[in-house]
């Protein structure tokens, strides 16, 4: 049975001009230890390795700042190991992901204080390349990964690790299908939290959107956050100066055929040459397999739905990103 159709009735329905300007991004979220990029779909390996090839596309396309989001103590060594070898345009953030929750409550007191250790030395090396703590916060859509109760713990434990060592940075946040419960939790850490941070690939409502801006917090945007309308409507909502964009790659491609790109990607440049993974080339994307070089398939979307530029979408996220998380500009 086909998904219903995106009914984007009164909202803009003019697709942004055509950028004049070479346009700048940064990728706030980009999962670099996925599987994908190791060559490896559903448990069956394709191809090898390739996630630099993705960073040479991502900065042709004028991805300048790639953000490796830390899922778990695990992806450490690897996105450090990425960033050192790229320290203009790759940057980490070290947590647990709501996911990975189970890993504390079975590791204890030993594994927070390795995680500790891991972003102690991160903050104390030159140049810095950790630009938030997280990824933390609940995900009640996949409640198989870990329980309520254990994502609960995860988010409270690593809040307090991270204001009982002071950490001057962000936090990088996630909040799906568990809005009520996240506000609850995060409230009473908020003016122990000066950076506040980013809630990355927001999916919800409008009011949803309004609380989290009034809390402080940024909005980052992806392609999960047009597939429906509640949540376009939110990203028309969402504040210029607390937005940033993200691919969320390997996820969150924006299809082709969705209404949304039939709707705003017009004037969007063409992306790379694709292939499919069995028929891999390390100089083309992988078909069905989102890339940091799509980003401005993000702004362009955004922009749609806001009736604005795509300049405007562009240098209000890059500003926003650069500000919260310095990304070398200091």
């Amino acid at each position: 049975m086909a998904s219903q159709a995106l009914d984007l009735s009164g909202l803009p329905q003019q697709a942004p001009p055509k950028s004049k300007k070479n346009l700048r991004f940064a990728d706030v979220a980009v999962a670099a230890t996925a599987n994908e990029f190791d060559g490896i779909y559903r448990n069956k390996k394709y191809h090898s390795a390739d996630f630099m090839n993705t960073l040479d596309r991502a900065k042709a396309a004028g991805v300048e700042k790639v953000m490796l989001t830390g899922m778990s103590l695990s992806d450490v060594s690897v996105n450090l190991a990425i960033a050192e070898s790229r320290p203009a345009q790759c940057f980490l953030t070290i947590g647990v992901h709501p996911y990975h929750a189970t890993e504390i409550e079975e590791g204890g007191a030993a594994y927070l204080e390795k995680l500790a250790e891991s972003v102690r030395a991160a903050l104390a090396s030159t140049p810095c390349l950790v630009a938030a703590f997280g990824e933390l916060g609940l995900d009640y859509d996949r409640l198989n990964h870990a329980p309520k109760d254990v994502q609960i713990r995860a988010f409270k434990v690593q809040l307090d690790l991270f204001i009982e060592n002071g950490w001057d940075l962000p936090l990088f946040l996630h909040c799906r299908a568990a809005f009520d419960d996240f506000v609850y939790v995060i409230t009473p850490y908020l003016e122990r939290l000066p950076r506040r941070g980013l809630v990355h690939s927001f999916v919800g409502s409008t009011a949803q959107m309004q609380k989290l801006v009034e809390l402080g917090f940024h909005i980052s945007i992806n392609g999960f956050s047009f597939k429906d309308r509640e949540s376009v409507d939110m990203v028309a909502a969402v504040p210029l100066g607390r937005l940033q964009i993200e691919t969320d790659a390997p996820w969150g491609e924006i299809k082709s055929t969705s209404e949304v790109a039939r709707q705003y990607l017009t004037n969007a440049s063409p992306l790379p040459p694709s292939k499919k993974k069995d028929k891999w080339d390390g100089a083309c994307m992988v078909k069905e397999r989102n890339e940091s070089c799509t980003m401005e398939r993000v702004a362009y979307v955004v922009a749609g739905l806001k009736g604005i530029t795509v300049d405007e979408v562009a240098e209000s996220a890059w500003q926003n990103s650069m500000d919260m998380f310095g990304l070398g500009s200091g």
